[in-house]
């Protein structure tokens, strides 16, 4: 995912029908859905890990850590609130379905992204409509090449992350709770068109609706919005409103993801997208554990099912030193991309940098990041790109697979030539995939 900036600035309609509900649970049920692994846990923001379903991936969720509730009205008040979609009753206990770690929350406990608490056994998002990262970024930040070149899109974020990726790059907002990243008290800060500037302050307090993002990004110049640096499966209910919101305005919606949603969530959010950026970590399940402590099934799932509803996407494969550097695993991920979504989806190489918990490791060398770049070419991949490493000659320009000449050439995150007309390489008329106009 790209890395956040600076901040500048340049209630979803739909009756949603009610949440699908199990008959009463047995303790069978219970343990095919989620088992307790250490209810000995007590206090607030105590961690509790429980078996998710289908896998054998522990997670955590934080037991007694919702807000208390002088913090809960102040969060009501500023709108920041609301019932969240795709989760399901079990008595006082609720299980969100977002995404496929399968929280089962009881009265007062907090999800594993940070953002869900069940109040009540009604389960809430505490990140909606309140942002802690806005910019206006160039699409091949994200990185997309293929879609929109050289535009423009309004990007933002809140807290939380359905993972914990050791090597995550926005681990300041991504590992942090709402309520460490906005402050509801004080005067309410509303973002709005017309508004140029917002300081720091005004920053912890801004609000920023769907209908406002969209009136936003039309404002700023910007055709997309995108939901980005966090994990916007974690802020899902925000994120679907301003998808809608935006699709009304006829601005198109980008999602740069960890690809980690249950299908029929995907389904829902998808209808509303255009495009997406999938960051599949890597190809074997050990090192989604380890690396990311989340499973490598469901992004697979993510990425044939955004293929079936035709949502442009393009992966990106971050290459760490000693977890994903292996040329033969690397092979097999190239060649399911070929079997499962074709060869001309874009495929992103991306070197790792140190941060966050792998400080210890080099950065990745220069030559594996090209030896993957040539293995994926052999086998017929039509567009790979090496992204993180300025100055390296023609890793991020775009070929015309049928004549090899140059259809878009790259420096940075802008475009200094194209060759495209409608969509085809203006030398030898041959369609590139992708979305141009």
């Amino acid at each position: 995912m790209d890395r956040q900036e600076e901040q500048s600035v340049v209630s979803r309609d739909r009756t949603l029908p009610p949440p699908k509900r199990r008959r009463g649970t047995t303790r069978r049920q219970m343990l095919k859905y989620g088992l307790t692994a250490a209810a000995g846990l007590s206090g607030a923001g105590a961690l509790t890990w429980y078996l998710c379903r289908g896998g054998d991936i522990a997670t955590e969720i934080f037991k007694n850590d919702a807000p208390p509730e002088d913090i809960w009205r102040l969060w009501q008040n500023r709108g920041w609130v609301k019932e969240a979609y795709h989760y399901v009753k079990l008595g006082r206990n609720v299980q969100c379905r977002v995404c496929p770690n399968h929280c089962i929350l009881e009265n007062g406990d907090r999800s594993h992204c940070r953002n869900k608490v069940n109040r009540g056994g009604v389960l809430y998002t505490l990140a909606y409509g309140n942002p802690c990262s806005i910019h206006v970024d160039p699409i091949e930040k994200k990185p997309l090449f293929h879609f929109l070149p050289g535009t423009l899109s309004f990007s933002l974020a809140t807290a939380g992350c359905v993972f914990r990726c050791l090597n995550c790059q926005n681990w300041e907002i991504s590992q942090r709770k709402p309520e460490e990243t906005k402050v509801a008290s004080g005067p309410e800060f509303r973002l709005r068109p017309g508004v140029e500037s917002v300081s720091r302050d005004q920053m912890g307090r801004l609000s920023l609706f769907p209908d406002d993002l969209a009136a936003m990004a039309q404002a700023t110049h910007c055709p997309t919005i995108s939901y980005t640096y966090s994990e916007p499966v974690a802020y899902y209910e925000y994120t679907y409103d301003s998808c809608k919101a935006a699709r009304a305005r006829k601005v198109r919606n980008v999602m740069v993801t960890c690809g980690s949603i249950e299908e029929e969530s995907l389904r829902d959010l998808g209808q509303y997208l255009d495009a997406a950026h999938v960051d599949l970590k890597g190809f074997d399940e050990p090192t989604y554990r380890k690396l990311n402590t989340g499973r490598l099934g469901p992004i697979l799932n993510t990425l044939k099912t955004l293929k079936s509803m035709g949502v442009w996407f393009e992966v990106v494969n971050l290459v760490v030193p000693t977890y994903t550097d292996n040329i033969d695993t690397i092979k097999n991920m190239c060649g399911w991309l070929i079997q499962n979504l074709g060869p001309d989806c874009p495929l992103h190489f991306s070197r790792f940098l140190p941060l966050h918990k792998l400080t210890q490791l080099m950065p990745t060398p220069v030559e594996i990041l090209l030896k993957a770049r040539s293995e994926a070419m052999a086998l017929g991949l039509r567009y790979v790109y090496v992204g993180n490493v300025p100055g390296l000659p023609e890793v991020e320009d775009t070929f015309c697979p049928r004549c090899g000449k140059a259809v878009i050439r790259r420096q940075v995150f802008s475009v200094t030539e194209r060759n495209l007309l409608a969509g085809k390489c203006m030398f030898c008329q041959t369609p590139i995939a992708g979305v141009w106009s």
